[in-house]
């Protein structure tokens, strides 16, 4: 298969109230929107910016550099892209590369299982310098910080829930991540059998992990309760959100809402 990859950063201004890039998607995802927004297409990336501050001209360093950072490590370490399992720690690796390995063996998956929300938490980390509210999708994966609680539609294919579900989130003005995993559409490479599996961590390196996981623990609906009381018990997840076929099931920060 062959994957046409970017090498020019494009950023293109959007109207915060027409996000309906793809509907079919995710790109309507956040019903109250900040007053900026961009799209940025980078390699492998394809980015939704979203402040109340124009940084737009602060995007491209970070997002260049994180790049580079990812760019380096599977140059030393070619296992570092493959693995499917968790990796060692290599003491040339950058800080946040070393986060990303400790995050995902916690959950027992592959680095690259995080690599969306390591990119968002390498930008917020520069970009947050400059505003104060800041969201980004990145391949329908989130980081978040404001000063309101949000309510975000999650998009699955399973005809009993409408294409989308939406949830509401209490945010408390703290940053946090929300992932969200399926094996019966996207791109992520997942072993089980989950309509939509959602973590909402206090990381997005966290939640990026987790959701592998979470959603390879899923065959029938039966898994939903037992998948849901073995994840919540981790340090820094504060929501689950899992749906199988006309089952769903809901813990923690996250309430759904029509």
């Amino acid at each position: 298969m062959e994957i046409s990859v970017k090498n020019n950063i494009e950023i293109i201004d959007i109207i915060p109230e027409k996000l309906d890039i793809d509907k079919s998607i995710y790109r309507d995802f956040i019903k109250s929107k900040e007053k900026y927004t961009w799209r940025i297409t980078y390699r492998f990336s394809d980015l939704l910016i979203n402040s109340n501050k124009n940084i737009k001209n602060k995007i491209e360093k970070p997002l260049r550099e994180i790049y580079e950072v990812l760019d380096f490590c599977i140059e030393k370490n070619l296992s570092f892209l493959k693995s499917l399992a968790p990796v060692s720690i290599k003491p040339y690796y950058p800080s946040i590369i070393k986060k990303m390995c400790r995050v995902s063996s916690i959950f027992n998956v592959g680095p690259m299982a995080a690599v969306a929300g390591t990119v968002n938490e390498y930008l917020a980390s520069y970009l947050l310098k400059y505003c104060d509210n800041l969201i980004i999708e990145n391949g329908g994966d989130l980081y978040i910080k404001s000063d309101r609680d949000l309510i975000i539609g999650v998009y699955l294919k399973n005809p009993h829930f409408k294409n989308k579900v939406f949830i509401k989130i209490n945010l408390k003005d703290k940053p946090y991540g929300l992932c969200s995993s399926s094996s019966t559409f996207g791109h992520s490479l997942s072993f089980g059998k989950c309509d939509l599996a959602v973590v909402f961590a206090r990381s997005s390196i966290m939640a990026d992990a987790a959701v592998t996981a979470l959603a390879n623990s899923i065959d029938k609906p039966d898994d939903i309760l037992e998948s849901i009381n073995h994840y919540k018990k981790f340090s820094g997840i504060k929501g689950l959100l899992i749906i199988k076929d006309k089952k769903i099931g809901i813990w923690g920060n996250l309430e759904l809402v029509s």
